[in-house]
């Protein structure tokens, strides 16, 4: 068993959950796809719910640099982040015949309410992925491009939940307008 396999179970495993989410994602589904015998799975996880949190994990992991890049001016003003931020993952989203919307938010929906050990591993996910965005909101404040008066974390944490809001509604009405919304208002 090697570190390669566990990361090819929960890369397809990733993209199964995003397709069909976690609960109609069956196990038979991800060793079909990764081409692993069930040994395999069960060496790396004992239970579905625990692939459901390194699957969290996995996916928290892939996000951060993109989230990251937030901090680092690279020449761009704070807001002109956020707008080729947003409009990276708009492309990244829209980019597929039916539009499945954020893996991390999928997973949310299906399972933040239902099970704690989820939730507690998805507030983990929402407060890495809101931190560099009150960061850059707070730079923009420094600089004048925002009002002294806003609260940069409140703002991010409305900005995420917004972005959110908008990935939901891109999957029911498969089209990037949702985001498009979004982006012009935000």
């Amino acid at each position: 068993m090697t570190a390669d396999t566990e990361r090819l179970i929960l890369e397809k495993g990733a993209e199964l959950v995003r397709k069909n989410g976690f609960n109609n994602t069956s196990l038979s589904m991800i060793l079909a796809e990764a081409g692993i015998p069930k040994g395999s799975f069960y060496y790396y996880f004992k239970t579905k719910e625990i692939f459901g949190i390194k699957l969290i994990e996995y996916l928290h992991k892939s996000i951060m640099p993109v989230f990251a890049s937030l901090t680092d001016s690279n020449g761009l003003e704070p807001l002109d982040r956020l707008r080729e931020f947003f409009g990276y993952f708009r492309a990244s989203f829209t980019g597929e015949e039916v539009m499945s919307g954020c893996p991390i938010g999928n997973i949310t929906q299906e399972m933040a309410a239902l099970n704690p050990g989820f939730r507690a591993k998805l507030t983990e996910v929402f407060d890495d992925i809101t931190s560099p965005i009150a960061l850059c909101l707070q730079q923009a404040v420094d600089q004048g491009h925002l009002s002294e008066n806003i609260d940069p974390w409140k703002m991010a944490s409305f900005i995420v939940n917004s972005w959110q809001g908008a990935l939901i509604t891109l999957k029911v009405r498969n089209t990037a307008e949702p985001l498009l919304t979004f982006e012009k208002y935000v």
